[in-house]
């Protein structure tokens, strides 16, 4: 799967198309320094007001701040709020 997942990534940066779309990649949007927006996530893997970590496949999204909440979440996005100081990606 990670063979077919990597070629769909490749033929989407060649055709110069959006990856969230062709490959199923997480999608991320963060807005200002107070809301973060992420699409094709696999769930919550730590929650705490200074850190939130987010599954997205092979993929860990790492969100630091103060005051971090989970705003709302469905299965396919999720809404982080509080004061984002960063966004780690590993």
């Amino acid at each position: 799967m990670a063979g077919k997942k990597n070629l769909l990534e490749r033929a989407a940066r060649l055709l110069d198309l959006p990856g969230d779309v062709v490959a199923g990649l997480p999608r991320v949007e963060l807005i200002g320094t107070g809301e973060l927006r992420m699409e094709q996530h696999q769930g919550i893997l730590a929650y705490g007001p200074e850190e939130i970590h987010i599954s997205a496949g092979s993929l860990v999204v790492r969100v630091k701040g103060e005051g971090l909440e989970l705003r709302g979440m469905d299965p396919v996005q999720l809404v982080i709020t509080g004061e984002i100081r960063g966004v780690e990606f590993g």
